[in-house]
């Protein structure tokens, strides 16, 4: 702890604050209805310290995909996997958060298509790792990969001579469009992606 500025650690424990209230207040309603105001009366904070921290509200899953993004880079660091392995880990992690708040995952998912946000996700600053992870230093500077860089890292393990855009955008096709089926359908997300991931894995393609 000695080495973050507590202005860092605070900012740090404010940003995390607003993900926490967020995921707790889209278990009940939806993340488009939400207002920026109804977030701040519960954590105490002022609508001009909201807009320091995210330019708007949507920016919170931005900041949300690199909390997931960081994650999994713990989870790679603590249990190394590759292959396919590690691409079923991927989803396997992702289907977790999504069971745990299916609104907002819907949500980020339609704000891509609507293009409210991009799809490259907030970078985590150390503070921010260090409360999260205090154990895992070694973390707290390194880059984190995006999703895509993580797939393609671990489709050239299965087979490093080929191309693999195509099957990265199969990949990413399921990520994001059993999102949307899960939620709307009132299936199973892991169902949805172990199938999905049969399909693109198990079909030949290799």
């Amino acid at each position: 702890m000695d080495d973050f500025g507590k202005r860092a650690l605070n900012k740090a424990q404010t940003r995390l604050n607003v993900l926490d209230t967020v995921y707790r207040l889209t278990n009940t309603s939806n993340f488009r209805d939400l207002k920026v105001k109804s977030i701040v009366e519960e954590i105490g904070i002022t609508e001009m310290t909201f807009f320091n921290y995210f330019q708007k509200k949507e920016d919170i899953l931005k900041y949300m995909m690199g909390i997931w993004a960081l994650d999994l880079m713990v989870l790679q660091h603590r249990q190394p996997l590759t292959g396919e392995k590690a691409i079923r880990r991927v989803f396997s992690h992702t289907a977790e958060q999504v069971k745990k708040h299916p609104r907002l995952f819907a949500n980020f998912v339609a704000s891509l298509l609507t293009s409210e946000i991009t799809p490259i996700a907030n970078d985590i600053e150390a503070a921010d790792r260090f409360l999260l992870y205090p154990d895992t230093p070694e973390l707290y500077e390194v880059k984190i990969p995006s999703g895509n860089e993580i797939l393609l890292k671990h489709l050239a393990e299965i087979e490093p001579t080929r191309d693999h855009m195509d099957t990265l955008l199969r990949l990413a096709s399921c990520f994001y469009g059993d999102i949307i089926v899960a939620h709307t359908a009132g299936l199973d997300i892991d169902m949805l992606y172990s199938s999905s991931l049969d399909l693109v894995l198990q079909s030949g393609i290799y």
